[in-house]
């Protein structure tokens, strides 16, 4: 993911720690999914917020009549459903396991909001995180306008160098990618 992958791991480890000081607060429960199961269904109210102990997790976006588009992968120590805590309280991401077994700890939402009222490092590390995401999602915006423009002006070294960042993210940048270097070859063969 880029240069902020350093960072995340950071961002992770200190909210890993954090976490485990409020464990008997949270009460959190070991869930376990095979490969396919849902975790967590877009939409749906925001009502636990899970720690990856294993397992890999595709975090996917749903338009009705379309297929999911994978917006990224998720592993041992990342935390899902925080942006639930937060604005409408609805999860704004469908996550189904890539890579199963899964496991994950689950702490209600409601008693991560209560730890976070007394616990300004979490909350710090939990705005560190959002951030962090955020900025992955603009760079990630960013190098798709990047690439739209340099197929449209036919620079095929600013394409490519797009297109190769993007070609190592995971689901649907890196088919984006492929997508965008599919249309240059077409743009560029002559038709009969």
């Amino acid at each position: 993911m880029g240069g902020i992958e350093p960072q995340l791991e950071e961002i992770r480890a200190r909210l890993r720690q954090l976490l485990s000081t409020h464990h008997s607060q949270l009460q959190p429960e070991t869930h376990t999914h095979a490969t396919d199961d849902i975790v967590i269904k877009q939409g749906a109210p925001a009502e636990r917020v899970f720690l990856v102990s294993s397992g890999v997790l595709a975090v996917e976006h749903i338009e009705a009549g379309k297929p999911a588009r994978v917006l990224a992968l998720v592993r041992e120590g990342d935390i899902l459903g925080e942006m639930g805590l937060f604005g409408d309280n609805r999860y704004s991401a469908q996550v189904r396991v890539e890579e199963g077994p899964a496991s994950l700890l689950a702490a209600r939402s409601d008693d991560l909001l209560q730890a976070l009222l007394f616990d300004t490092e979490l909350v710090l590390e939990m705005l560190a995180l959002s951030g962090a995401r955020c900025r992955q999602a603009n760079h990630n915006q960013a190098l798709l306008l990047d690439a739209i423009q340099a197929l449209s002006t036919n620079d095929s070294a600013e394409l490519q160098r797009c297109c190769c960042i993007l070609g190592e993210s995971s689901g649907s940048l890196a088919s984006a990618a492929k997508q965008l270097e599919l249309i240059q070859q077409r743009t560029m063969t002559p038709q009969p």
